[in-house]
């Protein structure tokens, strides 16, 4: 039986019921989406449920990192790396490693730590336009890793004006901790111009986060500090139909890890302490092209190429001199240089007023050198052929169906991808859509070859690796509402279904019970259902939803009296109001992650365990400041969630087994936002 918060059940009512309300006329744009389509459309004529989120909403919510924004949607979910400063995704009950996550319509390159996930909190915020989110396999398109689907980050092109200067400061605790070195210092600032057919722009910020102390002894730190700088630039060049642009992605950061002083006693009574940093780059280069023929035929031509590096760098501290010495013993130290090249060209084609085709092409080649890789040197390219087409019968009807063809240099792919995509509309505001996609994702770099042993860690990578291959289906009914003199208000309700074998898990080494090994571990099934409304009334905007996802039980493989699938609940919700004379915007963002129960294996006994639920909300005032400043205030996480306990049951015993680190604890923020614009 679902549970859910009685505030957000009593949310979700209103929302539906303030949907039938007149207000003053007011006129309300589609959002226009570019992920997975054949040209900029809107939401609405998709034939994907697509969810969007604005810069605006990006800004009210004062984040300053992607994870802020994600969290408080639904069927996302994330475990926080403490250590490394990265957050593993889970979406749709998959995690992370199948969710693709573009920049541009462009896959980013650089997935790390044992989880194998893209840290997405490497990304800069303040050039994010906007975010698609497509849940469910989009591999016919993308390919290899959007087997849960794809988060697509749209960055800004060009300023308001045709000169644009736009700068933000941001200042917040960690929990109560808050001074030079401790808390959230962020600075950003950029520039765009346009001219004739060529538009030019860039942006440079510093993120700094000091880490938390909270009830860490000593030099040590809970949530290790994290100094990033990051950069960007951009310059197009559209004439007659012709669309060419350039950009640059840079990434410094550097994560430091301070240990206390008991890692090494001498014999002369000199105790040394172990410091480590995590030091990443990454420098991103995109070129992409588009050419309009005419109204039945255009062609796009998108690459990229990245080259990610991480690096162990390991130092011991005296506790009595304070000298600094570099750190030799096995496995302290380690370079790891990844180099990535994507490249898509797609063609469109006109047939008639009712049918339309996309061929296409995509390749994409990673390659990695390090002391932890398997040789030395590996690398994987994975080249692909992919055609959909779209026929509309009538303006009622869509249906897009798909093929794509794969050949890689490492591994049996699957050497045909369907998939089959539908939208019915069964009114003027109602439509229907179905969907069936055979999803794969190829084993990655680090999965096949990365081999990683320290006084922590004893991993295996596996070469010998099949490919993750799924049957999904998804399909929801969305009512929305857009007219002059009326409440706009759009509801979705919805539900997945996805069956992926040979899914791909650490398990342990047959031949040493210390070491684990990638290997393709079983069989997996996740499914769920969502409903959520948006209502937007006057200078009132409010949304509520809520999903209940079944997680995949593999122990019941082995033991068929255990449910396959173990189901949890989410709630979020969303208020905004403003006040336009005195310039006032309130926001106040929610979300409810239910409990999470699983089943573990300890010794010959099965457990039953439960990761308890927790609330999240953030409360912004934003004030606007002749004309192009605006002052924020706020409070993250008002509910003061750090750590959430695992529970165990088991032989009619309950005890505590671990923490998982959420949060930092409440904080608060301010923060200065400047956009002016010339004309």
């Amino acid at each position: 039986m679902i549970r859910l918060p009685l505030c957000a059940v009593a949310l979700l009512f209103f929302v539906q019921g303030m949907a039938q309300e007149d207000s003053v006329k007011t006129k309300q744009l589609e959002e226009v989406i570019i992920t997975g389509q054949y040209r900029p459309q809107t939401v609405k004529n998709s034939v994907y449920q697509v969810r969007t989120i604005s810069r605006e909403r990006i800004i009210k919510q004062g984040a300053t990192r992607l994870q802020d924004v994600l969290m408080s949607e639904l069927n996302i979910r994330f475990n926080q790396d403490v250590a490394t400063g990265g957050s593993n995704i889970t979406m749709m009950g998959l995690t992370g490693q199948n969710v693709k996550i573009l920049i541009d319509g462009l896959p980013l390159i650089g997935r790390q730590g044992t989880s194998n996930e893209i840290n997405i909190n490497q990304i800069d915020i303040n050039t994010i336009e906007r975010i698609e989110i497509v849940e469910g396999p989009m591999s016919v398109i993308y390919g290899a890793d959007a087997l849960a689907g794809v988060i697509n980050i749209i960055t800004k092109k060009s300023g308001p004006g045709r000169f644009s200067v736009n700068a933000r400061l941001h200042e917040e605790s960690v929990g109560q901790e808050y001074g030079i070195q401790q808390g959230i210092h962020n600075q950003s600032v950029g520039i765009s111009y346009r001219y004739r057919n060529w538009d030019l722009g860039g942006q440079l910020g510093r993120n700094y986060f000091g880490g938390w102390k909270d009830t860490a002894i000593g030099r040590e730190l809970v949530w290790h500090k994290k100094d990033q700088i990051l950069g960007s630039g951009y310059i197009g060049w559209n004439k007659n139909g012709l669309n060419l642009r350039y950009r640059i992605d840079g990434l410094d950061e550097i994560i430091t890890n301070p240990g206390n002083f008991d890692y090494y006693q001498s014999s002369s009574g000199d105790t040394l302490a172990l410091d480590q940093e995590y030091l990443s780059q990454r420098l991103m280069h995109q070129l992409q092209g588009s050419y309009f023929v005419n109204s039945g035929l255009s062609f796009q031509l998108q690459s990229s190429f990245t080259d990610y590096s991480r690096q162990v760098f390991s130092t011991t501290v005296s506790q009595k001199t304070g000298a600094v010495r570099l750190n030799t013993a096995a496995g302290t130290q380690s370079v790891i240089d990844f180099t990535g090249f994507s490249t898509r060209g797609t063609a469109l084609v006109r047939l008639s007023e009712q049918w339309s085709v996309q061929p296409g092409f995509d390749i994409n080649m990673e390659s990695g050198s390090g002391e932890r890789l398997k040789d030395g040197t590996n690398k994987v390219n994975d080249y692909a052929f992919f055609v959909t087409s779209e026929f509309t019968p009538s303006k009622k009807i869509n249906i897009r169906p798909g093929l794509r063809f794969i050949k890689n240099s490492v591994y049996n792919a699957p050497p045909l991808i369907p998939s089959i995509n539908t939208k019915f509309a069964l009114g003027k505001d109602l439509d229907l859509r179905i969907s069936y996609a055979r999803g794969f994702r190829s084993p990655s770099l680090r999965e096949l070859y990365f081999n990683f042993f320290d006084a922590n860690h004893q991993i295996v990578g596996n070469p010998d690796l099949k490919a993750e291959t799924s049957h999904s289906f998804t399909g929801s009914l969305s009512w929305k509402k857009m007219e002059p003199g009326k409440v706009a208000y759009t509801t979705v309700i919805g539900g997945f279904y996805n069956s992926v074998k040979n899914l791909i898990d650490y398990a342990m080494s047959a031949n040493d019970p210390n070491i684990f090994q990638l290997t393709n571990v079983s069989d997996s099934r996740t499914a769920g259902f969502n409903l959520s409304s948006v209502a937007k009334y006057k200078n009132v905007s409010i949304s509520a939803g809520a999903s209940y996802t079944g997680f995949f039980n593999d122990l019941s493989e082995t033991d068929k009296a255990l449910p396959e699938l173990q189901w949890s609940a989410e709630v979020n919700a969303s208020v905004g109001y403003k006040w336009v004379k005195p310039g006032l915007d309130l926001n106040v963002f929610y979300k409810y992650t239910g409990k999470r129960p699983s089943y573990i294996l300890s010794g010959s006994d099965i457990l039953l365990t439960s990761l308890k639920g927790y609330h999240w909300a953030d409360i912004t005032l934003t004030k606007s400041l002749f004309k192009v400043l605006s002052l924020q205030a706020g409070v993250r996480n008002l509910f003061n969630v750090d750590r959430i306990r695992n529970s165990v049951v088991g032989n009619g015993v309950h005890a505590a087994n671990g923490t998982r680190s959420i949060g930092t604890g409440r904080s608060g923020f301010v923060g200065l936002v400047f956009d002016w614009a010339k004309n």
